[in-house]
């Protein structure tokens, strides 16, 4: 029953460590200067304090403050909510646990007037997180200010809404646009300010954005026609970064027809852009999102020792105007000309450069043809080599472990290119190897390599390991040595001794030194052995006469060890499996005792014990059982009650399983004497 009430006591304090809460993260304001408020409203009961978590990507998030426990907002100072979506989350501390808050992002509002006939507004906006929390309104407020200082509930659009379009028409003048949506425990979210100009005049015409490709510097330059809008004096150039159009730049003057991206490195990611005009009203014309252009980003090149080949591929260039024609790839060899190496379809891109010499260096480059233009990638180069195998491969020791796994030690050449070991195992009776397992040159992480195999049984016989090296091309380089277990058998000879006979260990570079004999008695480890052998001895008698009050078995196991003067460094210990030696029980029982005398207590004296099911009672002469135990080393103090019993004679029953799992029982009187 008390254990019934501890284990309670641990489930309960198991459902209470993870019944913690997290604090219902409603609401997500930001300010006119681009701050951030957050508004929560705590859960549960001790709350040590709230950490809040902030990205400006929606993927990297750092912990940027901490606010006490009963605090229910936070003013993130500095946030910028203005330039682009920020991303939050609470991550609330308790007295024995914690719990993560659903992550909000800002309602990034982004306003455009691009419609070159009505002057027309378009919002779009993002949600603050999908489903939204509980207690939303299902409707978003489209706050406008017009003129300024004079903001008006303009409209409402469903919640499932991120967009909302209106004409404009006024002759020049700024309007501003914010959106709202509310929450039932009285608090709102609330997007960034945003507006435009408007001016009752034509957009001017967008651009003709016809290539994007990359400079000897590594850059992307982008290529465009200028506007036929004669009032246009600049562009505007998109990135597409975060699920989002940001502008990265103007470029002054109408006749300004390249821009070269600076801050971007397209040799390790590939870019998408668009471009808009801009006119003498600050008006932006159409971009070209809807068909954007992008840079070619070349993947490193795989070299295929196997096949003597390089594979080149690349990411499609996507929107050329006139249609794609042909990709050409470029090759330099050894810092040579760059020649053509081949081409392939618009579809595909993946070249297999065939042919490929070892020990020479090519760089490739991708070249995209449509009409009379083009756009090319980065460069890439690699180093084509001839496979090196490792050196050797020494299978150093096979142990059998306490646990009855084995475990193995296996050293190679991890210096070579990459590899596969394959390891091998012949059971007891068995004349066939079998792969028990395979392991990459990239897994392994130290040499030697130890490896344990679970699935062996190292009782019932003797196994065999070894390992294969297999090359990159699935070929066969090298083969180890074979490692042999130890297995051992032990009996009883007779009452007084223990016959050990084992097999030789075999595989070590230098051989076997010697064969230790450990025994452990009563489940204790022993620290030294109690003997050993020449390599050439594979039996052992132990003498167990000397030993007394074992209450059990004796464990036997044998121990190798190799010589000195391995050429791989090595000096192994190997042991054998363990094996438990049953002794049968030489007992007996005295007719009479003292209490209290030299002799303190009554029971069984015998030199080994190794039965089961113990049971040895007393009884007075009535039949009644005044004492009992099922301890082999517990004996009868001559009390019942606390109290001495009176003297004379009483009657004992004991009762055991032997080694051989047959009953026992013997029965007899003492004599209490005084």
């Amino acid at each position: 029953m008390k254990l019934f009430f501890q284990i309670l006591i641990v489930i309960i304090a198991a459902l209470k460590l993870h019944s913690q809460e997290p604090v219902a993260f409603n609401c997500i304001e930001v300010e006119d200067d681009g701050d951030v408020v957050l508004r929560w409203i705590p859960q549960g009961t001790g709350i040590l304090y709230h950490t809040v978590y902030y990205s400006a990507n929606g993927t990297t998030f750092d912990s940027i403050d901490f606010t006490p426990a009963v605090s229910f907002l936070y003013t993130h100072i500095g946030a910028d909510a203005g330039l682009g979506s920020r991303w939050y989350y609470l991550k609330t501390v308790y007295n024995d646990d914690f719990a993560l808050s659903d992550t909000l992002q800002t309602i990034y509002l982004q306003v455009d007037n691009n419609d070159p006939d009505f002057n027309q507004a378009d919002l779009y906006w993002n949600a603050i997180h999908d489903p939204f929390p509980d207690g939303y309104s299902q409707w978003y407020k489209i706050l406008r200010e017009y003129p300024i200082g004079n903001w008006t509930l303009h409209d409402s659009v469903f919640i499932s809404e991120t967009t909302f379009s209106e004409p404009v028409i006024v002759c020049y003048d700024s309007i501003t646009y914010r959106i709202i949506i509310e929450n039932s425990i009285g608090c709102s979210s609330i997007s960034n300010l945003r507006g435009a100009i408007f001016r009752d005049v034509n957009y001017p015409i967008k651009p003709f954005f016809d290539s994007v490709s990359i400079n000897q510097d590594e850059y992307p330059v982008l290529g465009w026609t200028s506007s036929e809008s004669t009032d246009v004096t600049g562009y505007i150039v998109y990135r597409f970064e975060n699920d989002n159009w940001l502008e990265i730049d103007r470029i002054d003057g109408r006749d300004s027809t390249f821009y070269i991206d600076s801050v971007s490195n397209p040799c390790t990611e590939s870019f998408s852009y668009a471009i808009a005009a801009l006119d003498s009203c600050a008006n932006k014309s159409p971009g070209t999102f809807q068909t954007p252009l992008n840079t070619i980003l070349q993947s490193d090149v795989i070299y295929n020792v196997c096949s003597a080949t390089n594979a080149v591929t690349w990411s499609a260039y996507d929107n050329a105007t006139p249609d794609l024609e042909v990709y050409k790839i470029f090759c330099s060899i050894d810092s040579g000309p760059f020649e053509l190496a081949g081409q392939s379809n618009p579809g595909d891109t993946v070249f297999i450069h065939e042919n490929i010499e070892p020990g020479f260096t090519y760089t490739y480059y991708i070249q995209a043809v449509f009409g009379a233009g083009s756009s090319s990638s980065c460069k890439k180069t690699i180093t084509a080599g001839a496979y090196q195998k490792p050196a050797f491969i020494y299978f150093a020791n096979a142990d059998v472990l306490p646990s009855n796994n084995i475990e193995l030690t296996i050293d190679a050449d991890t210096s070579a290119d990459s590899f596969t070991l394959n390891i091998f195992r012949k059971e007891p009776q068995s004349t066939l190897f079998w792969k028990i397992d395979s392991l990459r040159s990239d897994e392994i992480s130290s040499i030697p390599l130890v490896f344990t195999d679970e699935n062996a049984d190292p009782n019932i016989g003797t196994y065999y390991y070894y390992v294969e090296v297999m090359d990159s091309c699935g070929k066969n380089v090298l083969t180890s040595n074979e490692n042999k277990t130890i297995y051992l058998i032990a009996e009883n000879s007779d009452s007084d001794n223990n016959y050990l006979q084992w097999n030789a260990f075999e595989g070590w570079d230098a051989g076997v030194e010697k064969y230790y004999i450990f025994r452990m008695i009563d489940g204790v480890e022993p620290t030294n052995p109690i003997d050993s052998v020449g390599a050439s001895t594979l039996e052992y008698t132990d003498d167990v006469s000397a030993i007394d009050n074992v209450a059990g078995q004796l464990i036997y196991w044998v121990q190798a060890l190799e010589k000195d003067g391995n050429q791989f460094g090595f000096k192994a210990q190997a042991n054998s499996n363990r094996t438990a030696v049953a002794v049968a029980s030489e007992m007996f029982l005295p007719n009479a005792f003292r209490p209290g005398g030299y002799t303190p207590e009554f029971k069984p004296i015998y030199r080994f014990f190794s039965g089961d099911n113990y049971l040895f009672q007393i009884y007075n002469r009535w039949g009644q059982m005044i004492f009992e135990t099922n301890k082999p080393e517990q004996g009868w103090d001559g009390k019942y009650k606390a109290n001495v019993v009176p003297q004379g004679v009483y009657v004992y029953k004991l009762v055991y399983q032997n080694p051989d799992r047959n009953s026992v029982v013997k029965t007899g009187t003492v004599s209490v004497i005084y």
